[in-house]
């Protein structure tokens, strides 16, 4: 592959990982992982040592995205402070927990495993209303420790950032009204994208073959030019996001969500 035509795919996969961000409180890692791990594979890189770059690079983009959307988000009052101690500390733990625990599994297994609960997740969201108002957000420490964890681990194990299922367990279990799940979902993300970033940089430190201009597992071109778009748009995305329609919000993310789990189950 034509190097310019390499950095291109990059700066355009960096936008669709922005938006996914800004707009909709996820990470963008099923989007961003895909884009750089077929890449790695065309420039010839062993698959060993592709997927956990591809996990590591998008959780480093991750991180730096969610910095600028959780800013926007937290300006226009969109992230509820109260309950974010416990998912930031468990996301952070679970994250690094999940990274050391997706070396010594088959990560086929993980994939179908992740494409049904976004199956079960999209099902729920369909069938339950979501809440349009803070009246009755649960104050639940150990429910919003457990989700920290559980969004910890996807996000260690597949370089996401967990939002996919925090937003949905969020509106539906602990009755989030959909704008403030998605700010609230774009601040924990930061923990667990950092707890997932730091064990994959240690886990591949010492790792032979690793592509050029390398961190452990973090490819720092990639890195360079997926994080160059994606935090343009993700900013300009996440102050889009307050002015639409909470109804319209939810229909993007059951088609996200659905499309995730199908992937991840083969069937598409």
């Amino acid at each position: 592959m034509d190097y310019i035509i390499y950095l291109i795919l990059l700066l355009i996969g960096g936008c669709f990982g922005g938006l996914m961000a800004g707009l909709l409180g996820v990470g963008g890692g099923m989007i961003l992982t895909p884009i750089q791990y077929y890449l790695l594979l065309i420039m010839d890189t062993p698959n060993e040592i592709a997927i956990p770059m591809s996990f590591a690079t998008s959780l480093a983009v991750i991180f730096v995205t969610m910095i600028n959307s959780t800013h926007k988000q937290e300006k226009n009052h969109m992230v509820v402070k109260e309950h974010l101690k416990p998912l930031m500390i468990l996301g952070f733990l679970g994250a690094i927990c999940g990274a050391f625990i997706s070396t010594h599994v088959d990560v086929g297994l993980l994939k179908i495993l992740f494409g049904l609960m976004c199956i079960i997740a999209v099902i729920n969201m369909i069938l339950i209303k979501y809440p349009d108002n803070d009246d009755n957000i649960s104050h639940s420490l150990i429910g919003h420790s457990m989700l920290g964890l559980m969004a910890g681990l996807l996000c260690g194990l597949l370089g996401v950032g967990g939002g996919v299922i925090m937003i949905p367990v969020l509106t539906i279990v602990l009755h989030y009204p959909t704008h403030k799940a998605i700010g609230t979902s774009s601040a924990s993300i930061i923990a667990t994208s950092l707890g997932g970033l730091i064990t994959y940089i240690i886990i591949g430190w010492d790792v032979a073959g690793l592509p050029p201009l390398s961190v452990g597992y973090v490819n720092l071109i990639q890195f360079a030019f997926l994080t160059l778009t994606s935090t343009i748009v993700a900013g300009y995305a996440a102050g889009l996001s307050k002015n639409i329609d909470a109804r319209k919000l939810k229909a993007l993310h059951i088609i996200l969500v659905t499309y995730i789990g199908l992937k991840m189950l083969g069937i598409i």
